[in-house]
């Protein structure tokens, strides 16, 4: 038997969800989590939750069939989800050596609601160890490689993006003071060194996050973790939604996810006859 435990998709009950929560680091709306609220709602409830969606198109193969093993409450979370979805919004992970400060990041982006992440591996690293870190949260995120950091911030930059390199020097803006009026990215560097020369060079600037005690600078997960709450929640308050996913990818991702909810939840075994 294998050590490592299987990924289940949201599995069990959903908590309540305080709306007053909803103003925090989260940086969602109440319609997001609107699942959480219509569980135990009466008949027809549910129906209204899910109008948006039926104006959207059918999905067909594979994903139509496993949408149809889906509860109305499974399918209202995941089109929560995916209306949460921030494709504005992304990381840059570049040349990180420990894969679990990779995991945590990646576990950090996707409850997030960033669509995307971005990862440069470590030349030295255990390419094994990386692609079992990203294997299990690359089902809910788009993760794409690039050759350096460098390479990943100019071909964010050509796509759009504004690339900033979390790095201490005497021009790094406060991460707050970010722009929440483009599509941002943020890079953070390998623990040890941090970004290469020509990786800042590649950026369009430097942020930092102001710390209180005597040491420098918080784990890269923990930065991360910081840096892109705000930066969600920022960019969502700008935006005026939760998401910014068009029609097209919408449907995309509910067909991917859909597969995925059928596939990871708990087998359906046939009836004894």
């Amino acid at each position: 038997m294998s050590p490592r435990r299987p990924v289940r998709a949201w599995l069990g009950e959903t908590l309540p969800v305080d709306p007053a929560e909803l103003v925090g680091p989260r940086g969602l709306t109440e319609s997001v989590l609107q699942e959480s609220a219509l569980e135990g709602a009466p008949d027809g409830a549910l129906e209204g939750a899910l109008d948006s969606a039926a104006d959207e198109p059918a999905l067909a193969g594979d994903a139509a069939f496993f949408w149809s093993l889906l509860t109305d409450q499974r399918k209202a979370r995941i089109d929560a989800v995916i209306a949460a979805r921030l494709e504005s919004v992304t990381v840059v992970l570049d040349r990180l050596l420990d894969p679990h400060n990779t995991a945590a990041v990646l576990r950090t982006s996707e409850g997030l609601g960033l669509l995307r992440a971005h990862v440069v591996p470590h030349e030295e690293g255990d390419a094994t160890a990386h692609r079992r870190v990203t294997q299990d949260a690359d089902k809910w995120l788009d993760l794409e490689r690039h050759q350096s950091g460098a390479a990943a911030a100019l071909a964010l930059t050509q796509r759009g993006f504004t690339v900033y390199a979390g790095h201490l020097d005497e021009r790094a803006l406060l991460y707050t003071a970010l722009p929440a009026d483009r599509p941002i990215a943020l890079l953070f560097g390998n623990e040890h060194q941090g970004p290469s020369p020509e990786t800042v060079a590649a950026c369009a600037g430097t942020f930092r996050i102001p710390m209180a005690g005597f040491t420098q600078s918080f784990n890269v997960s923990v930065a991360a973790a910081i840096a892109l709450s705000e930066r969600t929640r920022a960019r969502r308050a700008f935006l005026g939604a939760a998401g910014d996913l068009g029609q097209d990818a919408r449907v995309l991702l509910r067909g991917r996810f859909a597969i995925l909810a059928a596939k990871l939840a708990r087998r359906i075994k046939a009836p004894r006859r």
